[in-house]
């Protein structure tokens, strides 16, 4: 793209602008012409590429998404991202929480086992009713 210069008129030399009363506006540092850089002779052309296909190279390893439920009771979902070599890479939950969520199981079942094994136990006795 180029920019022309832009032609100013005098108004002092201007026969017209003189006849009707014009006045010259004050010329603010905004408003100054700036010439633009020098016409290079040739417009710039976009270089277009078509678009490449999303495809995998052979050397390039995948990574893997495993969706697991959890053998508990609870049944929970894990999500684990591995790497090609089989490394675990994130785990959502946690090992961790796993490992704490399933104590909290073991615990509440044993705490319904002695609960259980009471009420049996005091079954038998009548509570005067």
């Amino acid at each position: 793209m180029s920019i022309n210069p832009v032609t100013t008129t005098d108004l002092a030399t201007d026969p017209t602008a003189a006849a009707i009363g014009a006045r010259r506006p004050a010329v603010s540092p905004s408003r100054v012409a700036v010439p633009g850089p020098p016409n290079s002779g040739t417009a710039p052309r976009a270089e277009t590429r078509p678009p490449q296909p999303a495809t995998n190279s052979p050397g390039m390893a995948q990574d893997e998404v495993q969706v697991q439920r959890t053998d508990g009771v609870s049944g929970d979902i894990v999500i684990k991202y591995v790497d090609a070599s089989g490394s675990l890479i994130l785990q959502i939950p946690s090992e961790q929480v796993l490992g704490l969520a399933r104590a909290v199981e073991r615990a509440i079942e044993a705490q319904d086992n002695r609960r259980a094994g009471v009420a049996a136990r005091a079954g038998g006795a009548s509570d005067g009713n």
